[in-house]
This record gives structure tokens, C-alpha cells and sequence, in this order.
């Protein structure tokens, strides 16, 4: 009689089994963890980005020089309301693209930049906007600036230089309204608007550009509510910040 056993057909489980069932169930749990950490990270990212921003409300944006990019430093009132500087760029003989006045190197301004989450408006001025658009990318901070080009051939550069960084288009009519919609084509484009144009161009680019950039008109008999109710204003640049939120603040 065949001994018992050595005529077992039953398949001898191996020891290893349960430890290696345990190190596959914690390599799963470690990708899910990950995934869901890079979900945070990208949500956490573009909830700073612009566009996110003009979302919650209006941007106010005041000129600076990239020595510090605090809201307080900007003169804004306070931490949560949403800031953005405006910045002059120049190319240095070297090559190298600074802010002025002074010398602050853009990437190291970019830099400083993320970390405070402001967002930022470039004066391209005689600076080559690829050059710019390549220090942006860099600094991860593509969904942050706005460019703002020195003519209409910068314009269509700086179009060129990134398919998805916010370039500034000025609109002083109609015909230059369509003009610009023509020009950017699939490209995000913000259109750039004077203060004292009609109600009615504010609505007519509001319709096709990614948001719309005013500067506050210095006049005595200047009311923000009244104005900001008549045209759909996303960015307003104004060299006084805290003036302009402390009366949008009390007229709200």
C-alpha cells in the first residue's frame, strides 16, 4: 500500500504564500496613496493658478519690482485677497532677463513668486518673449503671469512662445476686438481694455477673451461699484490697492 504521504495530489502550499499576498496588498496601498497625494498636489497647484483665481473674484493688480512678492509687500490689506504684481522686464547686455528698476533676475523673481502664490503681469518691453515664455515654463508658473507685449509683432511672438501662457491683447474698438479674437485663435488671450472705453466693448470681449484687464480711472467722481457693475472687469491694475479694496469692501 502506497504510503500516505506520497499519494497526496493536493498541491503543497508555499510558505511564502501570506507574506507575499501582504507585500502585494501594500505595494497597491502605496500607489493609491501616491495617486491620490499627486491629485492634492495638482488640485493644491491650480487652485493658485490664475484663471482659478478670477474664478473667486476680482484680481487687483499693483506695479512692483520683484523684491518681494507678499501681499502685504504689494500693498494689499490682507493674505486672502488675491494679489498681482505688476513687473517691467528688460534684457541685460549678458543675456540675462532682469525686473527694473534694479536687476532682480526674472527666475529668481518667478521663483519668490510661487512660493507667496502671486500671480504676475510682465511688461515684455525689448525683452524676446520666447526667452521670458522659457523662464515661466522653468518656474512652473505657466498658469500664473500674464504677458503683456510692447507692440503687435511682440504680440504675435509671445503668442507663439507658449500654446497656453495668458498673453495681453490691447482693445480700444470693435474692429480691434475681433481683430484680436483673430490674431489669438486658439490661443488664451486676455483682452486689455482702457478704463474709459464703452460698456458695451467690456461685454463684447468679456465674451471670447480668458478675462479682461482695466486700470482704475483716477477721477474724483470715480465709483468701483458703479463702474465694476456696468462692465465685467476681471484684473484691474491700480497703483493704489488698499484704496480700491477698502471701497469695493465697503460698497459690498
Amino acid at each position: 500500500m502506497p504510503h500516505p504521504d506520497t499519494t497526496s495530489d493536493k498541491p503543497c502550499k508555499s510558505t511564502g504564500s501570506p507574506l507575499k499576498r501582504c507585500l502585494g496588498k501594500g505595494i497597491v496601498a502605496v500607489g493609491v496613496c501616491m495617486l491620490a497625494c499627486a491629485g492634492v498636489v495638482l488640485h493644491h497647484s491650480k487652485a493658485y493658478g490664475l484663471l482659478a483665481r478670477i474664478h473667486h473674484g476680482l484680481i487687483i493688480c499693483t506695479p512692483g519690482t520683484g523684491l518681494s512678492m507678499t501681499s502685504a509687500s504689494a500693498g494689499l490689506p490682507h493674505q486672502d485677497s488675491p494679489g498681482m504684481l505688476r513687473l517691467e522686464l528688460a534684457s541685460q547686455e549678458d543675456g540675462r532677463v532682469v525686473v527694473v528698476p534694479g536687476s532682480n533676475p526674472l527666475n529668481e523673481v518667478l521663483a519668490s513668486s510661487r512660493r507667496a502664490h502671486t500671480l504676475l503681469m510682465l511688461d515684455l518691453n525689448d525683452t524676446n518673449p520666447a526667452d521670458v515664455a522659457m523662464l515661466v515654463r522653468k518656474a512652473r508658473m505657466r498658469d500664473r503671469v500674464v504677458l503683456v507685449p510692447s507692440s503687435k509683432e511682440t504680440t504675435q511672438v509671445a503668442l507663439q512662445a507658449d500654446p497656453s501662457m495668458l498673453v495681453a491683447i490691447p482693445v480700444h474698438s470693435t474692429r480691434e476686438a475681433y481683430a484680436a479674437h483673430r490674431m489669438a485663435g486658439h490661443h488664451p488671450y486676455a483682452a486689455y481694455l482702457s478704463p474709459t472705453a464703452a460698456p458695451d466693448l467690456f461685454t463684447l470681449v468679456h465674451r471670447d477673451a480668458e478675462a479682461v484687464i482695466t486700470e482704475n480711472p483716477i477721477t474724483t467722481t470715480f465709483s468701483a461699484e458703479e463702474f465694476l457693475a456696468e462692465r465685467p472687469v476681471d484684473i484691474v491694475v491700480t497703483p493704489q490697492p488698499t484704496q480700491l479694496s477698502q471701497t469695493l469692501a465697503r460698497d459690498s
